[in-house]
């Protein structure tokens, strides 16, 4: 094979990467979401000595992002080609990148000072993934967009 063709495998490899998806995946996802939707509304009710009163600064986008993963896993069970599939997680990585620089700055957590310190730097690092995300999420798209029909 031609150093051409290993390239085209490769592109197709990257692209088809996560192609097998099934409905019950989705479903799964849904009930997860539904459950940390419950979770996350409730946390400030339940008391936890955690959980600062500040995570009430946090729960409008958490709020947004959970609601936004959610219906877009009820689209997918429908419709999920690849391409779509793409476009609709960069939404979901913008969300949540939105969402966890929103938990490093307000911080509603009640912790020790080191364990504050390695909790926002387990924040950024989760930032900095989602961003490599994101990133993945746009080529694939773009790329899908202009080989694929």
């Amino acid at each position: 094979m031609d150093n051409q063709g290993k390239e085209v495998s490769k592109l197709d490899k990257f692209l088809e990467k996560d192609k097998k998806k099934h409905r019950a995946e989705f479903v799964v996802s849904i009930i997860f979401n539904i459950i940390l939707y419950y979770v996350a509304n409730n946390l400030l009710n339940w008391n936890i000595s955690f959980i600062a009163p500040t995570f009430a600064n946090v729960l409008w986008i958490v709020n947004y992002f959970l609601l936004a993963a959610i219906i877009i896993n009820l689209i997918f069970i429908f419709y999920h080609p690849n391409w779509f599939r793409n476009l609709l997680h960069v939404v979901i990585d913008v969300l949540f990148i939105i969402t966890a620089y929103t938990f490093f700055t307000v911080f509603p957590f009640i912790v020790g000072e080191g364990l504050a310190i390695a909790l926002k730097i387990l924040i950024a690092l989760v930032i900095v993934a989602s961003v490599i995300s994101l990133i993945i999420h746009v080529v694939r798209f773009i790329l899908l967009l202009i080989y694929r029909d």
